[in-house]
């Protein structure tokens, strides 16, 4: 699955350490407090330490974990977003930027202490937070910074390629923290709201076609999203059928193409689109809804463009965002 993940704007880098030497002694500093722990638990004998640990699956590989960890930290968006549906609160989060992080975890997010900018990873910030438990998703970045971060505590990533699904990111969340029970409420919560959205709007799903977009990093391109995206894979579980733009995009893809070309959606009656979590826009696509050729559209003059925050979902709360949003379009649409 191929993502264009948004780039961290008004941020500040974390702070960096000053010296090599002073992060090669934070790192010596955790690993050694984390050996200590393991020392002393195992003298309460070998059935003691097992029920303190457990071996969960990851990306790479099987990884030794607390039970129950106490103190976490994220290192990937999706993961932290998962933590705070599961009702847990990180000790360090990454800093996505505050602009791109849905409404529902903002004031939690700006509360937490931020341990990365984007790819640019604070070891010593990490290590002085003391993780029983680190957690993320095995973008490429991460997974560069693999071995540094399992050496100040247990890191556990989701494993990220062209497969894998949006879901499987909050599945492994909650089996590398053991809140399988949190889990399955959340997934019982969207599942409900889809189930209630393909039936109440079943008619008005039958005779729409959507495309699903999202504006480029410059001002030259926009993205298109086919049905095998995050969203995609959403509005198909809803019941939507795809206008030509989104249908041509091959499974797990996305099509570049200049604001230029509206005249791809001409045939969409809904076009879904990535917004700012203040509803704004995102990134450069208003360049696209002020073009000429885009107002003459008819999903222009019916203004059936329907934002969300939760276009990059990566959580459950985030896909049933993703529910409501069409949900609400549709409520609002003339029979």
């Amino acid at each position: 699955m191929t993502l264009v993940t948004p780039p961290a704007h008004d941020v500040s880098p974390s702070p960096r350490g000053s010296a090599p030497r002073r992060l090669l002694t934070a790192l010596a500093v955790a690993v050694t407090a984390v050996t200590l722990a393991a020392c002393g638990a195992g003298s309460a004998g070998g059935d003691a330490e097992a029920a303190k640990t457990r071996v969960v699956a990851t990306a790479h590989g099987k990884v030794t974990v607390p039970a129950r960890p106490l103190r976490i930290v994220s290192v990937h968006a999706w993961s932290t977003e998962s933590l705070f549906d599961l009702g847990i609160k990180p000790v360090g989060i990454e800093n996505s930027g505050a602009t791109y992080v849905p409404p529902r975890y903002l004031k939690r997010w700006k509360a937490t202490a931020k341990v990365t900018s984007g790819a640019d990873i604070d070891y010593e910030k990490i290590a002085s937070l003391k993780p029983d438990l680190i957690v993320g998703v095995d973008v490429p970045y991460l997974s560069k910074a693999y071995k540094s971060l399992s050496a100040i505590a247990p890191t556990t990533f989701a494993a990220f390629d062209d497969t894998s699904t949006w879901a499987e990111y909050p599945d492994a969340t909650a089996r590398f923290v053991d809140r399988g029970t949190q889990l399955a409420a959340l997934k019982r919560t969207y599942e409900d709201r889809i189930a209630a959205v393909r039936k109440e709007y079943r008619a008005k799903l039958a005779d729409a076609r959507w495309d699903v977009i999202q504006g480029g990093f410059d001002s030259g391109n926009y993205w298109i999203y086919g049905p095998g995206s995050p969203v995609g894979d959403i509005l198909d579980q809803i019941g939507v059928r795809f206008a030509s733009a989104s249908a041509a995009v091959p499974k797990g893809d996305n099509k570049s193409v200049s604001y230029e070309r509206a005249d791809l959606l001409k045939d969409a009656d809904y076009v879904i689109y990535y917004t700012n979590n203040d509803g704004s826009p995102a990134n450069h696509i208003q360049k696209l809804f002020d073009l000429e050729a885009f107002k003459r559209l008819p999903v222009a003059k019916d203004n059936h463009l329907v934002g969300t925050s939760d276009f990059l979902p990566g959580s459950y709360s985030d896909a049933t965002g993703v529910v409501d949003s069409v949900a609400k379009m549709l409520d609002a649409t003339a029979s």
